[in-house]
């Protein structure tokens, strides 16, 4: 039988997986259920697991001197969710809205298919279960620095994607999604009367010249040929109508994909902080944080994935989306590994699939569930047969 076809089969399992772990979703770093209902899955199977990285799991499958990681990340959002599901969140304020529940549930598909294979596999693939991909500094840096890549030639992962249809697979070679940075701006002026603005030093003014003042960095210093965004998404002051607050705070994000450009618009940032604020009589403060690293896929590793994907799905169902400019760490692991990051369509408005990520009634297709296990198990396979990537 195809992996598609034991997949299919185990479909019942895979919804049961994916609807337990949403009805019981944990936040960054507190996924202690999660990990203990992961481990105790792989158990199930005759695995072994090993905690890792806090609230992580990993567990290796056959043996050999080649291997194969595959990564799920199993953290959920500070998100209420709006739904009527009968396996709807239970823990109020907190939702699997963007398919992380998903991600878990088909690797544990992957570690049932692959340890079926038992001794005939040509290699080892290693589960891991990451937590806290939703949060910064992200979980997978932790899991890399207490060892989960040692003796790992190549990884693979892939994101449950509502922008995708169902029956659609992405691949991209390159930049796969954002460098995804965050800052906030204090501007610290001089409070007073609304009535008398020449006593005082207006940090709503220095703010509203900020807002506009920092758009021109992208339109006007980074090429024209490359995708940037700089977004302030918050600016709070003041306290009453008619009186001049003392301070005003703002944050917003920075995405690009080149690292030349992040540095850019980075330094571009604290001179017109320095300067606007300077102008006025205010002082200004950047609190630049950079966030993950855009996810790069290895053309190599990228090529083989979806020659894999067309043979078992077909040429339509392979699909080559523009990056995305969201933030995934994922990012870690192709620092250290060759290796792909694909995109799974799980859209389908029929079953109410329809909600973007991170909506409060977001949900994905259970029919992709399949997919991604055979998808997943396939790809890894195909990896263990490839010579080691050169040193």
């Amino acid at each position: 039988m195809s992996w598609m076809d034991l997949a299919v089969q185990m479909s019942p399992q895979l919804v049961a997986w994916r609807r337990h772990l949403h009805q019981y979703p944990e936040l960054s770093f507190q996924e202690y259920r999660t990990q203990e209902y992961v481990m105790d899955a792989l158990s199930s199977l005759g695995l072994k697991p090993q905690p890792l990285g806090q609230t992580g799991v990993v567990a290796d499958i056959g043996e050999g001197p080649r291997g194969v990681a595959v990564r799920a990340d199993i953290d959920a959002l500070p998100l209420q969710e709006e739904s009527s599901y009968e396996f709807r969140s239970q823990n109020a304020g907190v939702m699997h809205a963007c398919g992380h529940d998903g991600h878990t549930a088909m690797l544990l598909g992957v570690a049932a298919l692959l340890s079926n294979q038992g001794p005939h596999l040509p290699g080892r693939v290693r589960v891991m279960f990451q937590p806290a991909e939703e949060k910064i500094p992200g979980g997978a840096r932790m899991l890399i620095e207490e060892g989960v890549l040692d003796n790992i030639d190549r990884v693979l992962g892939l994101h449950l994607s509502s922008d995708l249809p169902t029956g659609q697979v992405g691949t991209r070679v390159g930049p796969a999604t954002a460098n995804a940075d965050q800052f906030t701006i204090t501007i610290e002026g001089k409070g007073g009367h609304g009535a008398k603005p020449e006593q005082a030093v207006d940090p709503v003014v220095v703010a509203a010249e900020l807002v506009l003042g920092l758009q021109s960095i992208v339109s006007r210093n980074i090429t024209s040929r490359h995708a940037a965004v700089l977004t302030i998404g918050t600016l709070h002051s003041g306290s009453n109508f008619n009186i001049i607050a003392s301070r005003a705070t703002l944050t917003g994000t920075v995405r690009t994909f080149w690292m030349e450009d992040r540095q850019l618009i980075k330094s571009r940032m604290q001179t017109v902080v320095e300067h606007v604020c300077s102008a006025h009589g205010a002082v200004g403060t950047l609190n630049y944080l950079e966030g993950y690293p855009s996810v790069v896929n290895s053309p190599q590793e990228t090529e083989m994935a979806g020659n894999v994907i067309s043979r078992m799905l077909g040429q339509g169902a392979l699909v080559h989306p523009e990056a995305l400019m969201a933030g995934e760490d994922f990012a870690y692991y192709l620092q250290e590994c060759p290796g792909t990051f694909l995109s799974l369509g799980c859209r389908n408005p029929g079953v109410g699939a329809q909600y973007p990520h991170h909506h409060p009634q977001f949900t994905l297709d259970e029919a992709a569930l399949p997919t991604g296990t055979a998808i997943l198990s396939a790809v890894a396979l195909e990896f263990l047969t490839m010579t080691s990537p050169t040193p």
